[in-house]
């Protein structure tokens, strides 16, 4: 340590408490020790702190003072709690607060499910299915009629399926009298979703059957259904149709 620097730490240095830190003050106690210009300066400072504490201290302190400043202080530091408790009160009111609103607008934001139009919903498709779905179709921007004349006596969903990462509006029917299905994908021929693999398939159980065209107003469709036994020549969706010439629902 340098003397410049060994003056620096001098002024700082203090008989009550050494806020130099062990580091520093080792250091300042090894270059005092060796060096003849700034050891005279530090006992000097020393001796000087020291003579002016014993005087602090054999100078009495009258009772009256003594309790007086006491009461400054307590009061100060009641005053430092108040505040800190206030502080903390009203961060507390503020983050229920918060939270009452977040609360607020969760309750208010969440759907209500309603168990009667639920059953009126099934009522109204049960009594008029074909109407049901000619409105469910509409409202999804969709021609009003599906591309068959699928028997609606039959309709037991219209909603969406997840299909190969999208939300995909179908309709599905179940079979008469057997254990089956025929599920109508309405796809929006309009760039959302790559279409350009669509065939005609089949599998052991089930098969699909794409039907597009410009009459179909942008959309394709693509039925899947499971496989029934048919005359040569019939529709394989024969089962889940109506009979052909006859509108009424069966």
């Amino acid at each position: 340590m340098q003397c410049r620097d060994a003056q620096f730490y001098l002024r700082l240095r203090r008989p009550a408490g050494d806020e130099l830190g062990a580091d520093v003050a080792a250091d300042l106690d090894r270059h005092l020790a060796d060096c003849s210009m700034c050891a005279p300066e530090a006992h000097a400072a020393q001796s000087f702190d020291s003579a002016v504490s014993a005087m602090m201290r054999s100078i009495p302190v009258p009772a009256s003072l003594r309790d007086k400043l006491l009461v400054q202080a307590s009061t100060h530091h009641g005053a430092v709690i108040r505040r800190k408790v206030y502080r903390l009160t009203a961060l507390a009111a503020s983050l229920l607060l918060v939270a009452g609103i977040g609360f607020g607008v969760f309750s208010v934001s969440r759907p209500k499910i309603d168990t009667t139009d639920m059953v009126m919903h099934a009522d109204e498709q049960l009594q008029n299915p074909d109407a049901a779905l000619s409105q469910w179709l509409t409202e999804h921007k969709f021609p009003s009629q599906l591309p068959l004349p699928f028997n609606t006596d039959l309709l037991v969903t219209m909603g969406t399926e997840r299909v190969q990462g999208s939300n995909i509006p179908v309709v599905v029917f179940r079979h008469p009298t057997e254990l089956g299905f025929a599920k109508v994908y309405i796809f929006r021929a309009d760039g959302t979703t790559n279409l350009s693999s669509l065939r005609d398939t089949n599998a052991s159980l089930t098969m699909a059957s794409v039907i597009e065209g410009p009459q179909y107003r942008g959309v394709k469709y693509v039925i899947v259904h499971t496989v029934h036994p048919v005359h040569e020549g019939e529709q394989p969706l024969k089962p889940f149709l109506r009979v052909p010439g006859n509108t009424a629902r069966l």
